[in-house]
């Protein structure tokens, strides 16, 4: 007997097709969502292992920089190591570092390679390349001193403690005659103001703006700091501190010692005028000595402002300690202080310039100076009639009206 097929076998062959291949789509996209999730795992491994290079290189390269392990700078070298890393220990990894000195004389080339093998068994490497500074592993603790205050730089490149008359010797000094006419010439540091001699075998005739190194002789040694300022004299009932231009009366200034008290301390004081004078299209004013004429300064004419004054310069050796403390006290010669009609009283410029309530500074120029360790200038006086009073602190013109200015004029009793 003969059996047809019809279309209910058809269609059940159909299926069985259908489904094979929904099977073989489905097995495909596993496997490849299986080795996506592979491929994804060792991706990232390898990004761990990696980040994990790139630390071991810029760790090798900063113990290079912090000479963690250099005796001297010079040890720097080519070397090899080994190191685990990501954590578990799985990974080894090979440190190689390259020098390459060469001709350069500030820094060293250093390149520091790390290599591992990765988990699908390929050599992997990062590289690192930076520059180690040429300087002596031991400049590196000058990292952990205290800063300490920058030196302010002056007119003339110079400290500020130098004064503006002082002249250049031309090799990192400058040099001061105290008095124009003297032998004692003062021996400054350009950069700290330091006063570094004080010199007395200096010719006469040999003002302050012709000084040359081969003038000083019999100079002194050790460092000293300089304190300075003016004398100011008036004979007004009422006095003015700012027209106190009177000439001015024979004395020399001393320091009275205290707990710190120096070593030595020299003063020289000369009496001064302020003359005006042009040059080109500008106007200027110089402090000279009270019988200079005008070919002094090598100019045919000046004009006499009619201001007097005397200028003081005390050279001050602290003792061991490196500071020093005392008061600085006037001893006339021909004159007395004191409160009678005949005698004088003597005044000190200060104000309280930081606002603390008093004058106890050594800056803003107290009684006594407590602790000095630096130069100390504009330390100036008022002498009045021993019958007047220290003028306090209004401010005032010349002619004797108020005036705000910038300038505090207050003055206190320092003798007697």
């Amino acid at each position: 007997m003969r059996h047809r097929h019809g279309p209910a076998t058809q269609a059940r062959g159909t299926a069985l097709v259908e489904a094979l291949i929904s099977f073989m789509v489905l097995s495909v996209g596993m496997l490849a969502a299986t080795r996506i999730q592979t491929d994804l795992r060792l991706h990232a491994e390898l990004a761990r292992q990696r980040a994990e290079a790139v630390r071991l290189a810029q760790d090798d390269l900063e113990r290079l920089r912090a000479y963690v392990d250099l005796a001297a700078y010079g040890a720097i070298a080519d070397a090899r190591s080994t190191a685990s890393g990501d954590g578990s220990g799985a990974t080894s990894y090979e440190i190689e570092r390259k020098v390459d000195a060469g001709a350069r004389t500030q820094a060293t080339a250093v390149v520091v390679t790390v290599r591992w093998t990765a988990r699908d068994s390929a050599a992997r490497s990062v590289t690192l390349a930076s520059f180690i500074a040429a300087a002596d592993p031991a400049a590196g603790g000058a990292l952990a001193i205290a800063p300490v205050a920058a030196t302010a730089v002056g007119a003339y490149g110079r400290s500020v403690d130098i004064p503006l008359a002082a002249r250049d010797l031309g090799d990192g000094r400058s040099a001061l005659k105290p008095v124009e006419g003297g032998t004692v010439a003062i021996v400054f540091d350009n950069v700290s103001g330091a006063v570094l001699a004080r010199c007395s075998g200096v010719a006469a005739t040999r003002p302050t703006q012709r000084l040359a190194a081969a003038d000083l002789a019999g100079c002194d040694s050790g460092v000293g700091m300089l304190l300075s300022g003016s004398v100011r004299y008036t004979t007004a009932a009422a006095p003015n501190p700012a027209a106190a231009n009177d000439a001015p009366l024979p004395a020399d200034v001393s320091l009275t010692a205290a707990s710190e008290a120096p070593s030595s301390a020299q003063c020289d004081g000369e009496a001064k005028k302020t003359v005006r004078y042009t040059v080109g299209s500008g106007l200027r004013y110089a402090a000279v000595p009270v019988d200079a004429t005008p070919d002094w300064l090598g100019l045919p004419a000046w004009a006499d402002t009619g201001d007097r004054h005397v200028a003081y310069h005390c050279v001050v050796r602290p003792p061991a300690g490196g500071r020093w403390s005392g008061s600085a006290q006037f001893v006339p010669r021909g004159w007395s202080v004191g409160s009678g009609p005949a005698d004088r009283h003597v005044c000190r410029y200060s104000a309280d310039l930081d606002g603390s309530g008093a004058v106890d500074a050594n800056l803003e120029h107290p009684y006594g100076y407590t602790h000095v360790g630096n130069a100390l200038a504009q330390q100036n006086f008022l002498v009045v009639p021993g019958t007047a009073t220290c003028p306090a602190a209004a401010p005032v013109r010349i002619d004797g009206t108020a005036q705000d200015v910038l300038v505090d004029l207050s003055t206190a009793l320092q003798q007697p």
